[in-house]
């Protein structure tokens, strides 16, 4: 048998298999009508909520807020869309009631179902994705519930949109506060590290080199004049116990006759022993002429509180640890024994004495001798500056290194710092700008409405829908029932079988039977055969009878 199917065989088909077709169709085209208009009527409350630009240029103040517009709506929509949240607001409207038996899951699920946002983009908008509005809707069998459930979903949009931006901001200014607070305290650390250090190297800062060099080159020309003093005190010293020894002075009385029995002495002892007569004569007189040479008793004193005052400058300077108050004391008393000496001499040559000359070299030469140890004292003290000064001098490039690391670190920090405080600025303003709603923000621009008729369903086209349904399911099966009985359908089936085409069609030709049917079923079955008729083709040439 053929498989393939032409007009004429669905036609006969139709005409053969009537009832199997006109039953199903009469019973589920009803059934399909009564049921659409048992759906029940949902209805769509729908809010448009712009996206606004920023209405202060961002040349001037920058958003802290990078995220774009279809990015926020997404995480926004997750936020409000959250399980409890659904629930809330189920609960607060008695979206489902409780002799519905709905779990939390159920009835979060139908929420997020009926619950839609679209976006709404064009091309050249700032924002950058291009989205200039989005729609909030929600389905409902109640149109009053649908219209309060919308709305409450664009409040919570809007709520939620200014607490994530003004929380954003306030988490950055925030955040650029602490580093600020940090930088600051690692910038006091770092001049206090600054500072201790210096502090440390205080002897040998590069700023004080030039006054180092200059101090050095003084002492070194203090201690060669104390050198040079030195050696002519030195030398008149030697000069003065010449003078001393010689007897040359300015008056010659005493000192030539000394000289005179002292060459008298030396010429006896040549000649005779030292207990000869004439010989402790002699020694007896140059003895007693010395006597009258020797220094009065006021000068022996004197010169000996010069030497007591020495040695107790020895004895301040030489104390662990030395008192610089003693030690000035010590040495304030030294000169004054010294000056008192030296008045003291020239006091006692003015009084003409013949004797005195002698006297009078030998105090010059004790204030020499003093002098001279106190040049010696400076030398020591000048040997010492210079060695500390030579030493600040070669740790002067250490240091200097030193205090460079240090600076180039704090000038880092300190710049990191800058930058920081200029950010946390920026981020103040951003987050004034959000406070302020002067950013970019969403407002609604159409509220939701109550709506005044159902969204849902098309009943019209439900009822098509259902129809075509009815007349598909009658001609399925009076298709079934041909293919079930596998009869002869017409010419093309027939020529299918034989593989040749009839030579003639003889026209159907009804039976009692067939005039018995009803008036229907006769219009039915007649409009089938003229169509069969007109589908019918011309006579071919014969072929060989089989």
């Amino acid at each position: 048998m053929g498989d393939e199917f032409s007009i004429e065989d669905a036609l006969i088909i139709l005409q053969r298999r009537f009832l199997s077709f006109l039953l199903p169709v009469l019973v589920l085209a009803p059934l399909g009508i009564i049921a659409v208009m048992l759906l029940p009527a949902k209805y769509t409350a729908q809010g448009t909520i712009l996206v606004e630009s920023q209405q202060i240029p961002t040349d001037l103040v920058r958003s802290t807020v990078n995220a774009y517009a279809q990015e926020r709506i997404s995480t926004i929509r997750q936020r409000v869309m959250t399980r409890n949240r659904l629930l809330e607001v189920a609960d607060e409207y008695d979206l489902f009631p409780r002799s519905l038996g709905l779990s939390e899951s159920e009835r979060a699920a139908l929420m997020r179902e009926r619950l839609k946002v679209n976006v709404i983009t064009a091309a050249g908008r700032n924002n950058r994705d291009g989205t200039i509005a989005f729609t909030v809707s929600y389905t409902d069998t109640s149109a009053r519930n649908a219209y309060l459930v919308a709305n409450k979903f664009m409040t919570l949009f809007l709520n939620e949109d200014v607490r994530s931006r003004t929380a954003g901001a306030s988490n950055t200014t925030e955040f650029f506060e602490r580093e600020a607070n940090r930088l600051r305290n690692a910038v006091a650390d770092m001049e206090t590290r600054v500072a201790e250090y210096k502090q440390k190297n205080s002897d040998a800062l590069p700023e004080h080199l030039n006054m180092h060099l200059s101090m050095l080159e003084r002492a070194r020309s203090d201690l060669n004049a104390a050198k040079t003093s030195i050696s002519q005190l030195e030398e008149e010293r030697r000069f003065l116990e010449t003078q001393l020894i010689s007897g040359a002075s300015g008056d010659n009385s005493v000192t030539a006759e000394l000289a005179r029995l002292e060459s008298e002495l030396a010429r006896l002892r040549a000649t005779y022993r030292d207990n000869y007569p004439e010989v402790v004569a002699k020694r007896e007189e140059i003895a007693s002429i010395k006597a009258r040479m020797a220094p009065s008793a006021e000068i022996q004193r004197l010169r000996d509180g010069l030497a007591a005052a020495e040695d107790k400058l020895t004895a301040a300077e030489n104390a662990n640890p030395a008192d610089p108050e003693a030690v000035a004391a010590a040495e304030t008393e030294v000169e004054a024994a010294r000056n008192a000496l030296s008045d003291r001499i020239s006091k006692e040559t003015r009084k003409g004495a013949s004797d005195i000359s002698g006297v009078q070299i030998e105090g010059r030469i004790a204030v020499i001798d003093n002098r001279i140890r106190m040049l010696n004292k400076q030398i020591d003290e000048l040997l010492k500056q210079i060695a500390d000064l030579e030493q600040r001098v070669s740790r002067t490039p250490e240091v200097e290194r030193g205090i460079a690391n240090l600076n180039r670190d704090y000038d880092n920090l300190f710049s990191e710092y800058q930058e920081v405080l200029a950010k946390q600025q920026d981020a103040q303003l951003a987050e004034n700008l959000e406070e302020n709603r002067q950013a970019e923000k969403f407002s609604i621009l159409e509220p939701a409405l109550q709506p005044d008729k159902p969204s849902s369903p098309d009943r019209g086209k439900l009822t098509v829908l259902a129809l075509f349904a009815a007349l598909a399911a009658g001609g399925g099966a009076a298709l079934g029932m041909e293919l079930l009985q596998a009869k002869l359908r017409g010419r093309t089936h027939l020529a299918g079988i034989i593989e040749a085409q009839p030579i003639a069609v003889i026209p159907y030709i009804h039976s009692e039977a067939d005039n018995k049917n009803t008036l229907w079923r006769r219009f039915i079955g007649g409009a089938a055969g003229k169509l069969f008729r007109r589908t019918k083709l011309a006579p071919q040439e014969p072929e060989p009878a089989l």
